[in-house]
Formats: structure tokens, sequence, C-alpha cells
């Protein structure tokens, strides 16, 4: 009974505490921003939060919720041509070599691999295309109704765009499953190819993990010149106290991060 009123107690806490939150309170580079909570879906920050713009590779995201619903961490899953030939950031994987979808999940996650997202695309779906419209129909299911896949991997395409609070609704379906969230916080993380054993080093591209705060952020950055820099993830301040996350084309990602989750404090 007392954990159950404490839980209550956290949650009313995080809510009414931070509905003070004002767009002029937190000065953000960035053009669209959200902060949201996991619990009841209620906004508690934003800034343009349904303007579409490009996701960059927060698309990732989606990408590894998508490979879940249809895969297993232990399935084998081989490189094409098509895959290895992807534009960076990559981790160059080569054609014909065999990844586990677990190590492929952590490759895309940790270190942005959009030749590992593309080789897990067509493990479960035979080609990218194909793999785009199961994302789309996964954002559909959860209510992010302005956001449009196109690819697995984020880089620029025709028709690829979601919102800051679209991408808040994926995250939030994110941090339901306990493989996601447990790759989002592992700083460092070797693959191996199966056959081969050829060992490929992974780094997680989200700086906070090394930062010394009083909470933690753990989510999925992204970056091109035409979307600039993205996250998307959650803010965590204790056990009980997290809050969704995102921001998009950003000029100064880390700064913005840190604004947001110190207004919170």
């Amino acid at each position: 009974m007392f954990k159950r009123f404490l839980l209550i107690s956290q949650i009313v806490f995080l809510f009414l505490g931070v509905t003070g939150c004002k767009k002029y309170d937190i000065p953000l580079s960035a053009k669209s921003a959200i902060l949201m909570s996991p619990f009841t879906k209620r906004v508690v920050y934003a800034k343009d939060p349904r303007e579409r713009l490009l996701p960059a590779s927060t698309t990732k995201i989606m990408t590894a919720l998508t490979v879940l619903k249809k895969s297993k961490l232990g399935e084998k899953v081989t490189v094409s041509a098509f895959a290895s030939s992807i534009e960076p950031s990559k981790i160059y994987i080569k054609e014909g070599e065999e990844y586990f979808t677990g190590a492929l999940l952590r490759a895309i996650l940790l270190n942005s691999g959009n030749d590992a997202s593309v080789a897990l695309a067509e493990s479960v779906s035979g080609s990218e295309e194909e793999f785009a419209e199961l994302m789309n129909d996964t954002a559909r299911s959860i209510g992010a109704k302005d956001t449009n896949f196109t690819n697995s991997n984020g880089l620029p395409s025709e028709g690829q765009y979601s919102t800051a609070y679209d991408l808040a609704l994926i995250v939030r379906a994110a941090m339901r499953n306990k493989d996601i969230t447990a790759v989002m916080k592992i700083k460092k993380s070797p693959i191996s190819e199966i056959t081969t054993g050829r060992r490929i080093k992974l780094k997680n591209h989200n700086k906070f993990l090394w930062k010394d705060h009083p909470y933690t952020i753990f989510g999925k950055t992204g970056y091109t010149k035409k979307a600039g820099h993205c996250f998307a993830g959650y803010i965590e301040y204790n056990k009980w106290r997290r809050v969704i996350v995102v921001i998009l084309k950003s000029k100064k990602l880390w700064s913005d991060l840190e604004a947001l989750a110190e207004a919170l404090m």
C-alpha cells in the first residue's frame, strides 16, 4: 500500500510540478521540442510540436520497434550488397556477413548504423520500401498521424517526416519495450559476425551517458545537414520520475537537452 501511495505521489508531483513551464521559460536553439508525460501523454512543455520536420536517425527508434514486432533478438540477419553500400553513418558490415538481430539493434541505437538499419529492414520485409510501410502502420497504431517513413535509417528522403509530438508517442511506445530501453543505456558494446567472429566496436552517440548530472538522459541522437541535430528519448530523474523529451532541428543539441532537463528540476 505504501509503495502504491509513493508511486501516485511521485506522478502527481511530476505532472503538477512542471505545469508552470512556459515556452518563454526555456530558450532553445531547436526549431521544435516537447516534454511529455510517459504515463498520461500530457504535454508539459512544447515548442512548435506539430511542425513536420526531418527526423534524421531518431527514425531508428521506430525501426527497432517494428523489427521487434516481427523478429527475435536471436534470429540471423544476412547482409545484402545494398545494405552494405548505404552511406554513413555506418558500422561497415559486409555483404554476405551474418549477425544476430540483437547485435544489429545495438548497432542502430548506439552507433546509428544506417547499413545495419537496412539489413534489419530487409530481414523482416525483404525490402526497405516494404519495411517502411510496416513502420507507418506501427506509427498510425500509436497515434502518430503526422509521420511518414520512407526508409529505416533516417537519411533525408522525399516524403519522410515526423513531428516532435509524434516522436514523443513513438518514444513512449519504445519505453514499454525492455529490449530497447536496455540498449539505450549501454555506453559501449562490441558485436561479432557470426561465422568469422569479426568484431565491431560500438559506442553510444548519446554524450549524456558520460555526463555527471542529477538526472540521466537516454535516447537516440540524429543529425543530417537538412535535419539539423535531433534527439528522441527520455529524462530520468529517479526511479519514479521520468519525462519524454524530443528535440528537432537544433543548433546546440546538448545545451538544449540540458536546458529542458534542468527546467524540471
